[in-house]
């Protein structure tokens, strides 16, 4: 799905988080749920937002 990537700065791809990733952001994040998230798939971005909200962190976390 196509969404605002506050890092890139324009409307990029989006996908829902894969098993793994969802288990790094809880560990990072201390949440018990991340099932809200995507990640941005520009080559070299991947940063996470909401389907809502384009910064829900503050500053910016990415998937490594």
């Amino acid at each position: 799905m196509e969404k605002y990537c506050d890092t890139c700065k324009s409307h990029e791809e989006h996908r829902r988080l894969g098993p793994e990733e969802k288990n790094w952001l809880i560990r990072r994040t201390g949440r018990r749920k991340v099932d809200e998230f995507l990640v941005c798939t520009k080559p070299g971005c991947r940063n996470l937002r909401t389907g809502f909200d384009k910064r829900p962190f503050g500053d910016h976390i990415r998937l490594p």
